[in-house]
């Protein structure tokens, strides 16, 4: 990071599924399903999966998770998706709860044949819920609680909307949608933008009756025998995660009409300067002073404790706002693409047999941007220190840029690495001013099996070469 921030070219002052879909007039859309792709389906809920997702939960404990308020809406939805004929499912394993969304693993009985001699709907899907009644009692600020309901909003569109023109051009490395439906009717206006900023002095006591606001997604369900989670990676894992990366961003690359659409329906990064709470950067001194605090005896161990990482924080809060518009392209712009925008090694489901293609899930973040978003984040998130070291990181850069060249994208070396360096800063500011604010050896300590987690918040060497770079 601090290297990165050294070599960017910055101005001066700153170095100081294909599917139909069909309205409803609650802004609900019916995706039907279209004929497979794969044999094999997408996401699992396996005890693993479950187990790395139950830390979150933690967090949680005050949210309003009625079992019958949650399972009320279940049947109903298989039956928008499949028809009537279903009547019935079996909740396979727990569900999994993360901050902005419930998912559950679903079991259906067996299928009658429909017109075309096809089953009418799959033997196991995978529906992820997102009730606003689960959060209105934990979310008190307005803003938090918008930013949960546009993420379900920006997924859902991203299924209806750019994954099928996407399709069109050969991307497959995302699950197949049967069914996505929202209603924020009286909340959150149709036409607002995700990034536009949250409307002040809204109260959401005297908003609409939560009790039908959602957003509902059926999605196909992947087989554990053929797909894997995990977290941190190998090379190779990194590897095949980044050539589905490539293979998303290549199908949107420079597509401006799609870009235009992802613009306007869709959101931002997670990390995205634009997506975030204002107090993370105006506190990003601070935060930092209390990383460096805490983490004292590991920089020195380093060789990190200097006077330019000891301002690290003033440093990243300098060029915040030029490295985030950099990295913020319009649709117009020289190599803007679609990118998933919160890339951990967890939203991959990657091919026991490598030669499995990889599929990636999780899209609530899905955005314009820059496809090198998806690859700083990545690399930092998921792979170990060690493995980057001696020109692996490097290396990793290099596999993703010929994977995307092959695929007919024409990105010059010299924009791509700059483009890098300024996504590793980004993502280095999100994480400095929101996930090290409060970090202690301690609490990585406690953290260092969750694989949800970035390595950079759950293993101190990881972050000690993070701050390095």
């Amino acid at each position: 990071m601090l290297t990165l921030a050294r070599k960017l070219v910055l101005p001066s002052f700153l170095l100081a599924c294909t599917a139909t879909a069909s309205a409803s007039s609650s802004a609900g859309f019916v995706v039907r399903p279209a004929s497979s792709r794969r044999s094999a389906a997408i996401m699992s809920s396996s005890p693993a999966a479950a187990a790395a997702a139950s830390p979150l939960c933690a967090v949680q404990a005050g949210y309003d998770r009625s079992t019958d308020r949650a399972d009320a809406f279940v049947l109903p939805t298989l039956q928008k998706a499949f028809g009537p004929e279903l009547t019935s499912y079996e909740l396979v394993g727990d569900r999994i709860v993360q901050p902005n969304a419930v998912g559950m693993k679903l079991r259906l009985p067996p299928a009658p044949e429909g017109d075309d001699g096809d089953e009418k709907w799959p033997s196991e899907v995978f529906l992820k819920q997102v009730l606003a009644t689960d959060y209105v009692g934990a979310r008190k600020d307005w803003s938090d609680l918008r930013r949960t309901l546009l993420y379900a909003r920006t997924e859902l569109r991203f299924y209806r909307d750019v994954l099928p023109a996407m399709v069109a051009k050969g991307f497959h490395a995302a699950p197949e949608c049967y069914y996505a439906r929202y209603d924020f009717d009286g909340w959150i206006d149709e036409d607002e933008r995700a990034t536009q900023p949250a409307a002040e002095g809204v109260v959401v006591a005297d908003l609409p009756d939560p009790l039908e606001k959602g957003g509902w997604l059926v999605l196909e369900c992947i087989s554990e025998a053929t797909h894997m989670q995990d977290s941190p990676l190998s090379m190779d894992r990194a590897r095949q995660c980044l050539k589905a990366a490539a293979e998303l961003h290549a199908g949107a690359w420079e597509d401006r009409e799609l870009l235009r659409k992802a613009s306007e329906e869709l959101s931002r990064a997670a990390f995205n300067l634009r997506m975030r709470n204002p107090k993370e950067l105006a506190g990003i001194e601070g935060a930092w002073a209390n990383f460096r605090a805490a983490f004292e005896d590991d920089l020195r161990a380093s060789g990190l404790w200097t006077e330019r990482i000891q301002d690290l924080g003033g440093r990243l809060k300098s060029v915040a706002e030029y490295v985030s518009e950099e990295c913020t392209p319009s649709p117009e712009d020289r190599h803007a693409t679609v990118i998933h925008g919160d890339y951990k090694a967890m939203n991959v489901m990657m091919g026991i047999d490598p030669s499995t293609p990889t599929i990636m899930i999780d899209m609530a973040s899905a955005s314009a941007g820059l496809g090198m978003s998806d690859v700083a984040m990545h690399v930092h998130h998921a792979v170990e220190p060690h493995l980057l070291d001696d020109g692996g990181e490097e290396s990793l850069v290099r596999y993703y840029l010929e994977t995307l060249r092959g695929l007919g994208c024409d990105y010059p070396e010299d924009v791509a690495q700059r483009h890098y360096k300024l996504a590793v800063v980004d993502y280095a500011r999100f994480f400095v001013g929101r996930m090290w604010k409060t970090a202690t050896p301690e609490a990585m300590a406690q953290k260092k099996d969750n694989k949800n987690i970035a390595n950079i918040n759950r293993s101190i060497p990881s972050a000690m070469r993070f701050v390095k770079v």
